[in-house]
């Protein structure tokens, strides 16, 4: 029972401040779902994963990536793979690609294919303006120009 109120307690606390920028709630939220994370509560592990993939902690990135790589449930490797989508570093989205080649269990290869051409579709960081190709080109029909008709 106080595991239960200890995880309900902890999922309480991150849905209060995840929006709330403060640097201090931040951290110490971030503190409590890394410490969650290593627990040997299974549930309590696997929602600490979750929230830190929603809060985008940098520092989850390893423990994540240890779920990845050696948990022996699928459930637990999905979840892993979910927070490293969400969290989006160079990293996890690597090990994710990974996971769609070595994973073993099909569904969790299969998130891990649908997780990575999510991140391959995510917008880029800059948007590149491209002049249109119709402004350089005098192409004409008749007495007809093509640039008459673009806008």
């Amino acid at each position: 029972m106080k595991k239960l109120t200890l995880v309900l307690l902890l999922l309480i606390t991150a849905l209060t401040f995840a929006g709330n920028k403060d640097q201090s709630q931040y951290s110490t939220i971030e503190q409590n779902l890394l410490v969650g994370i290593s627990s040997d509560n299974h549930g309590l592990k696997l929602s600490s994963a979750y929230f830190l993939g929603e809060i985008k902690s940098e520092k989850a990135i390893i423990p994540l990536l240890e779920i990845l790589h050696n948990s022996d449930e699928c459930c637990a490797k999905q979840i892993a793979a979910l927070a490293l989508y969400k969290i989006n570093s160079a990293r996890g989205m690597f090990a994710i690609k990974q996971a769609i080649e070595f994973e073993e269990h099909p569904q969790t290869k299969k998130i891990c294919k649908i997780l990575y051409n999510q991140h391959l579709l995510r917008e880029p960081e800059g948007k590149v303006e491209v002049e249109p190709i119709i402004s350089r080109l005098d192409l004409s029909y008749g007495n007809y120009k093509l640039s008459d008709f673009a806008q």
